[in-house]
């Protein structure tokens, strides 16, 4: 019976320490999810950086240079006083001084006179001017002075004109006995009976040599304006180109007539 006791002691005691067990392991349960919620709760600390140090500000103080001294300018002379100015005189007034009267000459008596040879003797004339009054004035009449001549025309230092339109003429006239000599009749013109005449201007140079052969006037055929001008071609006008004309003539008009009764 003791042994009987002795286990259902033991067996109550092993039932309450598992209860224990079983309660204790709840409480440790409890606490962890207790504290991991208060964990879990409770607000982190923010964690700032450093804050940068600010910068250092250094003062160096500087000495003040002491300004360098003014010169000294020199005292300018005084200007020099005005003269004092004199008043003016204070008129002084006449003084009247009186005229003490002459002695009253006594009388004398008279030298002898001497009687001399009277000479009569030319009076001398002596000319008064007359005063303003009794000048009268006099019409003065300015005397005609001639017009100086007219001045003589300048004198021509070249050539006068005359003597240059003799020269032109003569160069004409020369053109035209050249042109006739090298003058050739066309046959085409010559045997149809065809007459003209061609006004050609023949243009010079300074020397007188032949530069350009144009014509004015046709004569109305071909043949014939061509044969002229041909002729022209081989006519030479220096031997009558006079040096009068150089610079003052650069191209001349001639005509070549062409006619069956002079052929």
């Amino acid at each position: 019976m003791g042994d009987g006791l002795k286990g259902i002691s033991v067996q109550a005691v092993l039932e309450q320490s598992k209860q224990f067990k079983f309660a204790l392991e709840w409480c440790v349960l409890v606490s962890i999810t207790i504290h991991l919620a208060l964990l879990l709760l409770m607000p982190k600390p923010s964690v700032q950086p450093p804050k940068p140090k600010p910068p250092e500000i250094q003062i160096a103080l500087v000495k003040k240079e002491q300004p360098a001294p003014m010169p000294v300018l020199p005292t300018p002379p005084e200007p020099p006083k005005p003269p004092p100015v004199k008043p003016p005189p204070t008129p002084v007034a006449p003084r009247v001084v009186p005229i003490k009267p002459s002695p009253t000459p006594q009388p004398t008596t008279p030298p002898p006179v001497v009687e001399t040879p009277v000479v009569d003797t030319p009076k001398p004339v002596i000319a008064v001017k007359p005063s303003n009054s009794e000048i009268k004035p006099e019409l003065v009449v300015p005397t005609p002075v001639a017009p100086p001549p007219p001045p003589e025309p300048p004198k021509a230092s070249g050539p006068s004109e005359g003597d240059i339109e003799a020269a032109r003429n003569a160069l004409k006239n020369g053109a035209t006995r050249e042109l006739k000599k090298n003058q050739r009749y066309p046959r085409i013109a010559l045997d149809r009976g065809i007459e003209g005449v061609v006004k050609l201007k023949i243009s010079l140079d300074g020397q007188g040599n032949i530069t350009e052969v144009e014509i004015l006037e046709s004569s109305g055929n071909a043949s014939l304006d061509e044969a002229a001008v041909t002729a022209a071609k081989k006519t030479s006008l220096k031997p009558y180109f006079n040096e009068i004309l150089k610079g003052r003539i650069d191209s001349i008009v001639v005509p070549v007539g062409f006619s069956l009764l002079k052929s």
